[in-house]
């Protein structure tokens, strides 16, 4: 019943791998609804990295699944392809939110990759892994780092 393949993954593995495939896909359709509503170039640049690092992360991710006989979930409708000119005139959503939005996601994909590169047994799973999590590490700075120069993040009281 079980594929003889799936020996060379724990179950736990699987599941993280599976798992974080379907969270990745739903980041990408709500970041690309943000880029649609932010007027920030910055900010748009810093959603477009997201994106790709999670589109990169994607194809390792199913590549694993698929090499251990496990079929990943299935996508998420993509929105109309994005450009950097694409700037609407109203926004609905501030940027201040879509930048709180999207440090929590990088958080939440930083967490989640930390966790796998936890449980991964082969080495070539923890250099992707330990791969990603410093992009999601340097990616999460420069989104802080962005949100203090417009003034998104709010400074405790003293």
């Amino acid at each position: 019943m079980i594929n003889d393949k799936l020996a060379s993954l724990q179950f736990k593995e699987m599941f993280r791998l599976w798992s974080q495939l379907g969270v990745n896909q739903s980041y990408i359709a709500s970041s690309q609804a943000f880029f649609n509503h932010t007027r920030d170039k910055k900010l748009k640049i810093m959603i477009l990295e997201f994106i790709q690092c999670l589109k990169e992360e994607n194809k390792q991710l199913t590549l694993l699944l698929k090499e251990n006989g496990v079929l990943a979930p299935t996508t998420t409708m993509a929105y109309n392809k994005m450009k950097m000119t694409d700037i609407r005139g109203k926004s609905i959503i501030n940027d201040s939110e879509i930048s709180a939005i999207l440090s929590m996601n990088i958080a939440s994909s930083l967490l989640a990759v930390s966790q796998a590169l936890e449980l991964s047994v082969k080495k070539k799973h923890l250099a992707k892994y330990g791969e990603l999590h410093m992009r999601y590490a340097i990616l999460g700075s420069k989104l802080i780092e962005l949100s203090k120069i417009k003034g998104w993040l709010l400074a405790p009281a003293q």
